[in-house]
């Protein structure tokens, strides 16, 4: 667990070093659920032309479980900070998107009572710092006059640990549509 979040920071410092060479393709993105689960703004890069890798930062709001309590009682919602390394396959227009990434984000949580319908809840105070590891498969679509579709899967791969956030398994599923710069 601690291997794989080094490994994301890692990567993130290498998107960061490669951020100096040159990118010619770049694009904004609004995205809803994937590693949002309900909605976000991603910023994508290549390194190096429109194909191969490149990687994706964003910023949105999330809901899960925590890993540890049971995912019918207690929910966790907050502010989630995807960072993901990507590979496009494919030269034209259209491409198979590839990635791997984590998700650090700043949750508070809430308890849900199911024996009240699951509408009466009891919110915490207490906020702190989560994470899931996700993985990318999906289908892009670039045009030449801008516009770009996302669409695919985006399965979270959870550890046992305190600060793991769970995420529900349809909520892996995402689209985007965005705009190249």
């Amino acid at each position: 667990m601690k291997k794989t979040l080094l490994l994301s920071i890692l990567a993130l410092l290498g998107c960061i070093a490669a951020m100096a060479q040159e990118r010619t393709e770049r694009s904004i993105s609004i995205e809803a659920l994937g590693v949002h689960n309900i909605v976000g703004v991603n910023f994508d890069s290549r390194f190096k032309g429109n194909h191969g890798f490149g990687y994706r930062v964003g910023v949105g709001y999330t809901q899960g479980t925590h890993a540890y309590m049971s995912p019918s009682a207690t929910k966790v919602q907050g502010f989630a900070f995807p960072l993901e390394v990507n590979y496009l396959l494919g030269k034209n227009e259209q491409k198979l998107e590839l990635g791997l990434g984590c998700s650090l984000g700043y949750y508070g949580e809430r308890i849900e009572f199911p024996e009240y319908g699951g509408h009466a809840y009891w919110p915490t105070t207490d906020r702190s710092f989560g994470y899931f590891v996700f993985g990318n498969i999906g289908y892009r679509l670039q045009t030449k006059s801008g516009l770009m579709i996302r669409a695919g899967w985006a399965p979270s791969i959870n550890y046992e640990d305190s600060r793991n956030i769970r995420r529900r398994p349809l909520t892996s599923l995402y689209i985007s549509v965005g705009w190249r710069l």
